[in-house]
């Protein structure tokens, strides 16, 4: 599951809670990127976006944190990380990318998109109530990987696309920056001691 993370949030954490829970992954790794490249520049350092991480989930072993982008700098390209991560793997263990609706639809704009499930399954957590029709260009890209089944994301190392329905927590990281910025409280948003490591060093502000 990859993002900014500016800053990781409960929102996030759910998913990828449901997710693990839903599919028994052995793991689920947060691949923060030091710059989008179809996104503003992230409001805080890769660094402190790289902490923040991993406080996030130091409770949870299912969790892990992949700093590569990071280390990597530069522009983020996920074909660059997938290919990276496939070597590492070996090419039969199944793979897998998260992504969001918004994400999914905006993959023809992505560098060298169609190689992507060549390395990898695609999951897309998608809202309850979300209506295919809103695929479009992507409709011919979706309807030659569809998954028929999550199982099919563990028969094969690749190939498939999957769409998961999640309800998701109403929490953004813009949401959190704002209240940041009016000096309002940021409890129960996210992690606590995510929450105090924005306080101690005065980000957002």
């Amino acid at each position: 599951m990859g993002g900014t993370f500016d800053p990781i949030h409960h929102g996030h954490l759910r998913s990828a809670i449901d997710l693990l829970d839903k599919h028994c992954f052995k793991e689920l790794r947060l691949v923060p990127c030091y710059q989008p490249v179809h996104k503003d520049r992230p409001n805080v350092s890769a660094s402190q976006r790289l902490d923040m991480v991993r406080l996030s989930i130091e409770n949870d072993r299912r969790l892990c944190v992949d700093d590569r982008e990071i280390a990597r700098e530069g522009p983020s390209y996920t074909i660059d990380t997938l290919k990276a991560i496939r070597k590492e793997i070996g090419r039969e263990e199944p793979l897998i990318m998260v992504l969001g609706m918004d994400s999914f639809l905006s993959l023809p704009t992505w560098a060298n998109w169609k190689q992507l499930t060549e390395n990898c399954h695609i999951v897309v957590v998608a809202r309850p109530g979300w209506d295919s029709e809103y695929i479009s260009e992507l409709n011919a890209f979706y309807e030659n990987h569809r998954a028929l089944s999550a199982i099919e994301l563990q028969s094969a190392p690749a190939g498939k696309i999957w769409l998961e329905t999640l309800t998701p927590l109403g929490i953004s990281s813009s949401m959190i920056r704002n209240l940041c910025r009016q000096s309002l409280s940021i409890a129960y948003l996210l992690p606590k001691a995510v929450q105090e490591y924005i306080e101690n060093n005065q980000l957002y502000k």
